[in-house]
């Protein structure tokens, strides 16, 4: 199937009309997208809409959904356990197809329930909803909510700090024991994402399948996003009310955002939002408000997003990808993906030949900015390409950052960070990547997500060249 740019027709000159997207233009800094497609796709959002929250069982299967409207709740209504005692709180990415097609400087990016010619199927996968911490009774990477509620408000206690489960010092977040003179106090760590720790470090505790080689369906949901709001400015104005046309506008607005010093003062930069705050919003987009106690200047208001169950998907604390790594040589850099995730490494930094099992998928730009472009694979897989002359807004928006241009160069291996702190401002965003960092890096900004991919194939990659900018192999 042809999508035949430039043909002045948004759908295709064939019979295969079950499809929907956007198009972009590489010479072109406006961050708005053009709907292309079946425009009754784009208003009822049919792949978007199967993102929904879930209990697994110990094998990755559903135990039971979450309600659409409260992930308090199983979809029947009957109360949820969300603790991860009743198995972990996972957020499905339903099973569809996708088409990049690039002709002269125009892009497009298709998406599909069917699978239509010329589209390769992305298999079903399961993100956790939220940063993941560990159970340090059974030494297992978990994911779960240990808030009180009150009503729909977090409950508190008299001095206004966060309420928790019983067994909340079981999952501690920050940096686990090391905070545990924090509990009672109004930077407690109970309840909270486990930070401090390396790529290394979580994957003993990753366990009945899952990982945090989160960089492929974290890559899926930004697209999904885009293609909602027709944009790749994440970071535009939330706004819920539909155009005329009935199509979602605007963006996800920042995430939880605040000033570096500030946080740094309040915690040394360890998270301050409990997982969960948004089990009230279900699988629904939108924000919550959270107050932050003992901030400087007093209480602190943050808006914590969600789009579609993923919560705080941006702007928050960096994201572990243990999918990925780079490799900055002398004269280039690249980015090298895994698939098979018992292959996952951090790599020697000083190694001079790729760790097995990973593959070169896209070269990286030679210094660090706001990403202009992106190249893509036929996957829908996509790396930043070029960082000239965009900005917060222009281009993709968000911000590629690199060692390479450094006064003092680095080479070598580096992990991968997405999604951005919360003082990372206008430069965060689905698209940012941080190649700035050893895989041993252990920040108290630094997070994991759990990942679980379904139906498996080792795929060998064959390829021995990169094209710059429209590649086409089938990673």
């Amino acid at each position: 199937m042809s999508l035949i740019l430039g043909s002045g027709n948004t759908k295709p000159q064939y019979p295969y009309d079950m499809w929907y997207g956007v198009q972009g233009d590489f010479t072109s800094k406006d961050s708005n997208l053009v709907r292309v497609g079946n425009l009754d796709l784009h208003r009822t959002l049919p792949i978007q809409s199967k993102l929904k929250r879930f209990v697994e069982n110990l094998d990755g299967s559903v135990k039971y959904y979450l309600h659409q409207n409260d992930s308090r709740k199983k979809d029947s209504g009957a109360a949820a356990t969300i603790d991860s005692t009743d198995g972990n709180v996972m957020l499905e990415i339903p099973e569809y197809y996708v088409k990049v097609e690039i002709q002269g400087t125009k892009w497009i990016y298709a998406i599909s329930e069917y699978p239509l010619p010329g589209f390769q199927r992305v298999s079903r996968k399961a993100i956790s909803p939220w940063y993941g911490t560990i159970d340090t009774q059974t030494n297992t990477a978990v994911s779960g909510c240990f808030l009180l509620w009150n009503g729909n408000d977090i409950a508190r206690d008299s001095n206004g700090f966060v309420s928790v489960a019983s067994n909340a010092a079981r999952y501690r977040g920050g940096s686990g024991a090391g905070d545990s003179g924090k509990d009672g106090t109004y930077n407690s760590q109970l309840g909270m994402a486990r930070t401090s720790i390396s790529k290394a470090g979580v994957r003993p505790y990753c366990k009945n399948g899952n990982h945090i080689g989160a960089y492929r369906a974290y890559n899926q949901i930004a697209w999904l996003c885009r293609i909602e709001y027709a944009s790749l400015h994440s970071q535009a104005t939330f706004n819920a009310t539909l155009t005329a046309d009935g199509f979602h506008q605007g963006g996800l607005g920042s995430g939880c955002a605040v000033n570096g010093t500030e946080w740094n003062t309040w915690g040394g930069y360890k998270p301050f939002v409990p997982n969960g705050v948004t089990a009230i919003l279900g699988n629904n987009t939108g924000k919550v408000s959270y107050t932050i106690k003992g901030w400087t200047g007093g209480d602190k208001v943050v808006q914590v997003t969600s789009y579609r169950g993923l919560e705080a998907p941006f702007e928050y604390l960096w994201l572990l990808a243990d999918d990925i790594l780079v490799w900055n040589k002398e004269d280039t850099i690249v980015a090298y993906l895994c698939e098979d995730p018992t292959k996952f490494t951090s790599h020697s930094d000083s190694a001079a030949t790729a760790p097995d099992g990973y593959s070169p998928i896209a070269n990286l730009p030679m210094r660090s900015g706001y990403i202009n472009t992106n190249s893509f694979s036929s996957k829908g897989y996509s790396f930043p390409d070029d960082t000239t002359g965009a900005g917060s807004t222009t281009g993709f928006c968000d911000y590629f950052w690199t060692t390479y241009n450094n006064a003092t160069p680095g080479r070598g291996w580096f992990g991968a960070l997405l999604a951005a702190g919360a003082n990372n401002g206008a430069n965060a965003g689905f698209g940012y990547l941080n190649t700035n960092n050893r895989s041993s890096n252990a920040n108290a900004n630094i997070g994991f997500r759990f990942y679980r991919g379904f139906n498996f194939i080792k795929i060998l990659l064959t390829a021995t060249t990169l094209p710059h900018r429209g590649y086409q192999h089938c990673w």
